[in-house]
């Protein structure tokens, strides 16, 4: 149930978005295919991810093929083709994690095949906010491995100097 409600509210926060990024799959790919036959750890991923999102405008292509690359499979298919996926990260709510400066989380939640963490970040324009990132376990390349089920919206919990 709580998955469903995850998707939902993913799917219902994706509406249409006036900003773009050009989506170039070459980049990285080859990274990120090997990254997913490691059997990364969720937290491993979420840095990754998190980190893309940090430096998303200094490269904005790769950014979106590491975020794009560990979604799961079926969350994929709800947000994407990729170029749509672009267009959601790019739109309110969530372009407020683009090249965001800092970030701390936590897990609030664990099983053998779903994790969710609590994400703390300041974004570019010093506010602090928090969402919830949802990972679950399924297999990359015959190997288990951890990918993005859901996002939360961000909710902001103030404001910085």
């Amino acid at each position: 149930m709580a998955k469903k409600l995850f998707f939902l509210f993913f799917l219902i926060s994706c509406s249409t978005s006036n900003a773009s990024v050009e989506v170039n799959s070459e980049i990285s790919q080859t990274t990120i295919t090997e990254a997913l036959t490691v059997s990364l750890d969720s937290e491993e991923i979420l840095i990754q991810i998190l980190e893309a999102y940090k430096s998303f405008s200094g490269n904005p292509d790769k950014s979106l093929d590491i975020i794009w690359n560990f979604a799961h499979p079926n969350n994929q298919a709800i947000t994407g083709p990729k170029e749509r996926f672009a267009m959601m990260l790019t739109s309110e709510p969530y372009d407020l994690i683009i090249d965001l400066k800092d970030y701390s989380y936590k897990v609030v939640y664990e099983n053998d095949e779903n994790i969710h963490y609590e994400v703390n970040f300041v974004n570019q324009n010093n506010s602090y906010l928090v969402l919830t990132w949802v990972f679950e376990k399924t297999l990359c390349f015959e190997k288990p491995c951890w990918r993005t089920i859901g996002v939360s919206e961000p909710q902001f919990l103030g404001s910085g100097i």
